[in-house]
């Protein structure tokens, strides 16, 4: 039996919708292309968590992180997320690259302070798990 390595969800960068110059979803795959490159969320490692729940075909996702640096600087940078639709890409447990959120579907981001870090929570809602992003 082959064996396989298993950590935690990792690399998560974050992407304006408005930066998207192509995105397209076939059936469990994901296509994207930007404007630039992904933003890294800067996530303390460790700490980001994905939750989601379904009710009636609509699939609810909450992803926390935390980010280190509580300042003025990363303050701004975090509100100037909260204004905008975002998409995320994080590679999970099994090393795949995985996107949540798209277009029609964006999440959004809010965030708080505690024990020296910034708690950082994504929101959104889909028809569609997160997709295996295609390189």
């Amino acid at each position: 039996m082959k064996q396989l390595t298993v950590s935690v969800i990792h690399s998560l960068k974050l992407i304006p919708a408005d930066r998207l110059t192509a995105f397209a979803r076939i059936h469990s795959r994901v296509i994207l292309s930007t404007n630039g490159t992904p933003e890294d969320a800067e996530a303390v490692p460790g700490s980001i968590q994905i939750s989601t729940t379904s009710d009636n075909g609509v699939i609810k996702k909450i992803l926390t992180f935390e980010r280190p640096g509580v300042s003025e600087r990363v303050a701004d940078i975090l509100e100037s997320y909260k204004c905008r639709n975002l998409i995320a890409v994080y590679a999970d447990e099994n090393g795949n690259n995985r996107v949540v959120g798209s277009p029609l579907y964006p999440l959004s981001l809010d965030y708080t302070t505690q024990n020296g870090v910034y708690v950082v929570t994504l929101s959104g809602e889909d028809t569609a798990q997160d997709g295996y992003l295609v390189q």
